[in-house]
């Protein structure tokens, strides 16, 4: 008897054991997506993640119900990568596995079996009793299909799956295929000759066929040239679509029909990717310059003593041509590459860099894919193990590499490669570190500003480091100007949001015929709306923050649950008809920008205008083409786009990104400024960055004016040395959520002070975050500083245990708890 261990897409600890029919012993290894019963009503789709011999004790074990696939569907180490993560970011591995399989190879609904129409049994074999039972309950509902569960009920058979296996071999039931695949191939329908080249009677023949019919003698000249049919030297004929036909002859789909019913075309239809690239490759490894070729150097050098590599250079320094370079020297050896960038923009122009030297075998993977395209990309890497180079977002490091030689982590300090909601919350830049290493594949990390706990690893050795400082072909980093706000208004030199100075460098770079971009970190029209009778602001009912006002929708809507609401008539408050809408967001940047410079073609870069897979696409290409002037957009715009044509960049509020309660506020704040800053001037260009702020003194602006990331690294390394803070410690938050705001702050004070007793000082907190309460669940957040050198296995297993007594103790009845290992 054989058993096997099933990782559920499930948030509950470990895996589950299930008994392996006798007939599927041999057919069925690690791997391998099975469905199997769970719980009272449902039907999961498992991954098979051990076998043993060894019977269970204590429990019934149930017996798996059915194997999906002829071959598993994750590769080594793919298992050993999702219990790391798991194990690390303090989650289960059942969440890993829901985050990292496409939602169209997991079955979580029920599955339906149909009785097969004519079916006779065997005089050699009779059915069993159960088996019987079970295909006469089948039959009796009278229905073309019936889910597992409901056909249990009906015949008072708990363990359907063996039976139905039973049934499945005998070809007396079969399983409906759309339920048990959610994915759908792709088809495409071509047509062919049905003469054979040389065979000029068969030829001869088609044209008497359609002599009569003009469509259909278009479309047979227009298959014949399309086709290169009367071409020598073809060794095959070129396939032909129906669509392209069609186009070309301006035949119907029926007039083809007709020819293939005269014999004089084949129509047939195959599975086609939804990824063939039709452009022109082979196009050559881009030049480097001396300073690149001695940079590219020095990262092979590194490579030699240490496997992760971090790559500091400025922007606009010619990173990505090192990366191409790099992506050639691995996939000429035969090996895989990753391609990690932290939002999903940045993949439209880095596709087309690419495929120009790799062709097809550049492959795209982020969340904006449908699932039918996320699965083709999966199986695609799982059938084919030949060089290629992923480009993708977090998501991407859970794809099955059959040989991966190359990691690539794009723009390493990043917040957005950091997972937030739902678990497994895990930092995509560090989990690809670990992939790399389990696959003994090297890694290289590049920034211009890179994050302080990177950059301390590579200072000390633990990293290799490789510094590009200079701009490509000599361009010179554009000019960092602070303009006082405070001092402008009182010389009337605002009007609205925007300086007379930042006014006149956009008036300047549109007169030189070039563009401009605006950077504002917060999207919507206008971020707080209030009576200016009785200073009512208008809150969510779900949550504890201000409702931004969206005017395209004219609706007042909450940035974290994304309830929308009506804007009032009158106050609620005071019954007057006083709502206003304050302050500004990119929307409402959008609207000043178009008063001030009219006629002038803005495009707009946020979350609202970039909702559907191509919005990301057509705004940077149009922008990239010059069909737009200015670009306003909030931190999407920082991040590692290539516009030769910007010679302005304007922060319009610095002071929203700086003043910010947290650790690493200070860090976010230079890398945003400086990044966005980095768009300018990049194409032998003069370029000229405008920061508006109240706050002029801010220590911050001293190393940003200079473009000075290692005066500013050595000052904020300093600050988190003295308050003990990363790289010094590794932070993990507790989150506690709950309905009630009495019994979250009583559960989280319970559960700190056990945590106290256990880790002492290292536990700072009960506090209310900024935002106390979202989607009606009340909010406390616990703080735990370990050590670097500490073990996490044994801090989670602390964590655990308190739980535990806790959840016995009746005292996280309602509650949620969860935990954020490294927060950005």
């Amino acid at each position: 008897m054989l058993y096997a261990e099933i990782l559920l897409p499930v948030p509950i600890a470990g895996t589950f054991t299930y008994r392996v029919p006798a007939e599927m012993e041999n057919s069925l290894g690690v791997g391998h997506r099975v469905i199997v019963p769970f719980g009272r009503r449902k039907s999961y789709t498992g991954i098979v993640s051990a076998l043993t011999p060894l019977e269970p004790i204590g429990y019934e074990v149930k017996e798996i119900a059915m194997r999906i696939d002829d071959r598993p569907i994750v590769r080594h180490p793919q298992l050993k990568f999702w219990n790391w993560v798991a194990d690390y970011y303090l989650c289960t591995p059942g969440e890993v596995y829901k985050a990292a399989v496409p939602a169209g190879l997991k079955i979580e609904s029920e599955t339906f079996i149909s009785p097969v129409p004519g079916f006779e049994e065997d005089e050699n074999y009779r059915l069993s009793t159960r088996e019987l039972a079970l295909l006469e309950g089948l039959l009796a509902t009278g229905e073309k299909r019936v889910s597992l569960d409901s056909l249990a009920r009906k015949t008072g058979i708990t363990t359907v799956g063996p039976v139905v296996n039973s049934l499945l071999a005998r070809n007396a039931v079969m399983v409906s295929e759309n339920l048990v695949e959610r994915y759908h191939a792709r088809k495409e329908t071509y047509v062919r000759l049905s003469a054979a080249r040389g065979d000029s009677d068969a030829l001869h023949a088609a044209f008497d066929a359609v002599k009569k019919g003009s469509k259909q003698e278009s479309a047979l000249l227009a298959l014949i040239e399309l086709s290169g049919f009367m071409r020598q030297g073809l060794a095959e004929l070129n396939e032909v679509t129906r669509t392209a036909l069609m186009e070309r002859s301006g035949a119907t789909s029926t007039v083809i029909a007709a020819m293939a019913k005269k014999g004089i075309v084949e129509v047939y239809t195959r599975k086609v990717s939804r990824f063939s690239y039709f452009g022109v490759s082979g196009g050559g490894l881009p030049k480097l310059t001396d300073i690149q070729g001695a940079a590219l150097d020095k990262v092979h050098k590194s490579w030699l003593e240490k496997d992760i590599t971090l790559l500091h250079g400025v922007t606009s320094s010619g990173k990505t041509e090192l990366y191409i370079h790099l992506i050639d020297y691995v996939m000429r050896r035969g090996r895989q590459a990753l391609y990690l960038v932290p939002e999903i923009a940045l993949t439209t122009q880095l596709t087309s860099r690419l495929q120009r030297v790799f062709g097809d075998k550049v492959l795209i993977y982020h969340s904006r894919f449908s699932d039918n395209e996320r699965v083709e990309i999966w199986n695609r890497l799982l059938d084919d193990p030949s060089p290629c180079v992923v480009i993708g977002a977090r998501s991407s490091v859970f794809l099955p590499f059959g040989s991966l030689g190359l990691v690539i982590v794009d723009e390493e300090h990043e917040s957005a490669y950091k997972q937030q909601d739902p678990a497994p919350r895990y930092n995509a830049r560090d989990a690809a570190v670990v992939l790399a290493s389990m696959h003994g594949a090297k890694t290289l990390l590049g920034s211009a500003t890179p994050s302080v706990e990177t950059f301390w690893k590579a200072v000390n050795g633990r990293y290799g480091l490789v510094e590009l400082l200079e701009r490509y072909e000599g361009g010179q980093l554009p000019e960092m100007r602070l303009v006082d706000m405070t001092l402008a208004r009182k010389k009337g030199e605002v009007k609205g949001i925007f300086s007379d100075e930042l006014r006149e460098d956009v008036s300047g770079a549109l007169g030189r015929g070039m563009q401009s971009i605006l950077f504002l970190n917060r999207r919507g029209y206008a971020p707080v709306a209030r009576c200016k009778m009785c200073g009512f602001v208008p809150k969510c009912d779900h949550c504890d923050v201000s409702l931004t006002y969206h005017r395209r929708i004219d609706k007042l809507l909450c940035h974290y649950c994304g309830t929308p609401y009506a804007v009032p008539d009158v106050c609620p408050a005071c019954k007057e008809p006083g709502i206003e809408v304050l302050g500004y967001g990119t929307e409402r940047i959008e609207e000043e920008v178009d008063s001030c410079f009219p006629g002038v073609a803005i495009a707009r870069l946020d979350l609202d205008t970039t909702r559907n897979k191509d919005s990301y696409e057509n705004i940077i290409e149009d922008f990239s083409r010059g069909k737009s002037q200015i670009l306003v957009g909030t931190q999407m715009v920082t991040k590692g786009l290539d516009f030769g044509n910007v010679s302005v960049v304007g922060v319009v509020n610095a002071d929203a990104i700086i003043n910010f309660p947290d650790f690493r506020s200070a860090e976010r704040a230079f890398n945003m400024i400086e990044q966005v800053a980095g768009r300018a001037g990049r194409k032998n260009s003069e370029g000229k960055v405008a920061i508006q702020t109240y706050s002029p003194s801010h220590p911050l602006f001293r190393f940003l004016l200079s473009h000075d990331y290692h005066g500013f690294y050595a000052n904020e390394i300093d600050e988190r040395r003295r308050f003990n803070y990363p790289p010094f410690v590794r932070v993990i938050y507790i989150y506690i959520k709950h309905k009630d705001p009495v019994a979250v702050g009583s559960i989280a004070n319970d559960l700190a002070s056990k945590l106290r007793t256990l880790l002492g000082n290292r536990i700072s907190g009960p506090e209310e975050p900024t935002v106390a309460r979202v989607q009606t669940l009340y909010i406390r957040r616990i703080m735990l500083k370990v050590e670097t050198n500490a073990s996490i296995s044994k801090v989670k297993q602390l964590l655990n245990d308190v739980r535990i007594e806790m959840t016995n103790a009746g005292r996280l009845s309602g509650a949620i708890v969860y935990y954020d290992v490294d927060p950005m």
